[in-house]
Order: structure tokens, then sequence, then C-alpha cells
């Protein structure tokens, strides 16, 4: 059973590797033509899309541009090959092990990489703050948009509606996200490390 579980790890690690190659395909476009023989991103469609599509329904993972349905999928896979690798490895599964998974790969998945992207275009609308141009109008207005979901109520509730400067308000959204960030983490720390120990 163990050889079974370590073979159907490996066989989903490839399988994870096949769809990074699909996504890269589908980005950078190779030349066609018969001297190529079968078009290997066609091939490859064959093989990960009906994977793919099986993400596609779920409607809050699309936003505008944004398609985070190919990391859902990642995320899945991972899951279930590091369920096989650990069983392979040491005979035994728990409930709580695979709980404790299925909560860090939200998190490293997701979690951590939207709170980590936010972060980041709060550092760059706070450079703007100090280092403005004509041109960077329009940077800042496209920024603005993307934060002000979050910008506007920090705004109320830290600061009670008052007016602020845009480098005060915006400095400290960055702080308030850091250190969201960093107490999330270590939460998902302990709240993982507590269900892998569970014994069910």
């Amino acid at each position: 059973m163990r050889n079974i579980a370590q073979l159907l790890a490996f066989i989903l690690s490839i399988y994870n590797m096949l769809i990074i190659i699909r996504i890269l395909l589908m980005w950078i476009k190779l030349p066609q033509g018969e001297a190529y023989g079968v078009n290997f991103s066609e091939l490859l469609g064959k093989i990960v899309d009906p994977y793919l599509n099986l993400f596609k329904g779920i409607g809050f993972l699309h936003r505008g541009r944004f398609d985070l349905t190919p990391l859902a999928a990642f995320m899945v896979l991972n899951i279930l090959q590091r369920v096989f690798s650990t069983y392979a490895a040491t005979g035994t599964i728990t409930f709580g092990y695979v709980l404790a998974l299925i909560f860090q790969s939200l998190w490293w998945s997701l979690g951590s990489l939207l709170l980590g992207l936010l972060c980041v275009v709060l550092a760059i609308r706070l450079y703007f703050c100090y280092r403005r141009t004509p041109n960077s109008i329009q940077y800042i207005t496209m920024l603005d948009s993307w934060i002000s979901w979050i910008i506007d109520p920090i705004h109320r509730v830290v600061f009670g509606g008052k007016e602020v400067s845009d480098r005060t308000l915006i400095l400290t959204s960055l702080i308030l996200m850091v250190l969201l960030y960093a107490g999330l983490s270590i939460g998902i720390n302990f709240l993982t490390g507590w269900l892998i120990d569970l014994r069910f």
C-alpha cells in the first residue's frame, strides 16, 4: 500500500509540472507548423485542461483579469501529493494532518500571496507619496483604485474619518498589513502544529 502511495505522489508531482508547462506555453506563443509534428501545447492541453476546467466554475477565483483557478488546482494537487508522500514514508495518516495541510496550503497559496501582494502595492504607493513626478499621477490613480477597499476602512477605523495626509494613511495601512501578515503566519503555524498533534 505504501508503494502505491509513493507511486501516486510521484505521478501527481509529474502532473503538476505538466500544468506549469501548459500555463507557460499559453503565455508564450511557440511557432506552429508541420516541422514540429504534433503540436505539443495542444497535446499537453488534452492531458491537463480537463483537470484545470474543474476549477473554472468557481466564481470567486475570477476577479477581473486575475484568474486564480490554476493556483487552486496546484493547491489541491499539492495537498494530495503530500498526503500520499507522508503515508508512503510513515505508513499512517491522520485526519488532523490532512486538515493541517489544507490550512497551511490555503494560507501559503492564497492568503500569504494576496496579503504579500497587497503589502508590495502599498509600498509602491508609499514610494509615490515621496517621489511625485508629472507622470506619477496616473500610477497613483491606478494604485489607489486597487487599494481603496483596504485604505477606506482603515481611514474610518484608525483615524475616525478625519483628514490625514496620504503618507500617513498609506504608511499606517502598510504597517497594519505587515503586522496582520506576521500575525496570521504565526497563527497558522500554531494551528497546523496543533492539528498535526491530534491523534485522529
